[in-house]
Formats: C-alpha cells, sequence, structure tokens
C-alpha cells in the first residue's frame, strides 16, 4: 500500500512541476515530446516519446490550467507550515491523479501504451530514490 502511495505521490509530483512550467509560459511547441529534455521538469517524462497533435497540446494545457489554482493554493499551504502533512498529500496526490487521467483520455492508444510505460517507469525510479533515502 505504501508503495503505492509513493507511486501515486510521485505522479502527481511529476505532473505537478509541468503545470507550474506551463503557467511560467512555456511554448506550446516545447511540450511533449522531448519534454522533459527541454526543460519541462519531471512532468515531461510522462509526455516523453510521444509526438501530440496541436490539439492535443491545447487540451492538455487546459487540463493543466484548470489544476493549477487548486495546486498552488496546496503548494502555499505546505510551504505556509514549512511541510505536506497527510491530508494536503492526499489532496495533492488526488488532483494529480485526476489530471493524469484526464490527460491520458485524450491519448491515441499507442501513446496511451507510451504513456503507462513512462508513469511506471517514473514509478519506479521514485519508489527507488525512497527506499535509497530511507
Amino acid at each position: 500500500m505504501k508503495a503505492i502511495r509513493i507511486a501515486t505521490l510521485a505522479a502527481a509530483l511529476c505532473v505537478g512541476i509541468t503545470t507550474v512550467a506551463a503557467a511560467q509560459g512555456t511554448e506550446p511547441s516545447q511540450q511533449g515530446q522531448g519534454e522533459a529534455r527541454r526543460g519541462g521538469g519531471m512532468g515531461g517524462m510522462l509526455l516523453k516519446d510521444i509526438t501530440l497533435t496541436d490539439a492535443q497540446k491545447d487540451q492538455i494545457k487546459t487540463i493543466r490550467e484548470k489544476y493549477l489554482p487548486q495546486q498552488m493554493e496546496l503548494r502555499k499551504a505546505a510551504q505556509a507550515t514549512g511541510s505536506m502533512d497527510d491530508a494536503t498529500r492526499t489532496k495533492m496526490m488526488d488532483l494529480q491523479t485526476k489530471q493524469a487521467n484526464e490527460i491520458r483520455a485524450i491519448l491515441t492508444a499507442d501513446q496511451q501504451k507510451v504513456f503507462d510505460k513512462n508513469l511506471g517507469e517514473m514509478k519506479e525510479r521514485m519508489a527507488a530514490r525512497k527506499n535509497g533515502s530511507s
């Protein structure tokens, strides 16, 4: 159960980082394939090796903008207390999971396979970091 929570948190953080980058004016052409290499943050890893259509890029931007205010509110609350409590962490993970699910839903079946592979790899890396630092 703990591994699932860690993996979900990892996914949430990755998507959240990309959301912040998008809010800071990331060019639409920088989203999608190779985003992580161009400074898109860990969230770019989810879309690594996926070539998005312009329509998909617009939809992803809309999805990210939809969740950004709630994510920023939770981050500010965590900064104010100096740490993220379990309730805040759970809310952040829920938001990130919903956002990732919405993004996945706009992808084609082939793109979803790559997305799922990227998500699995990211979860493995985060679990390895967590286990290595414990």
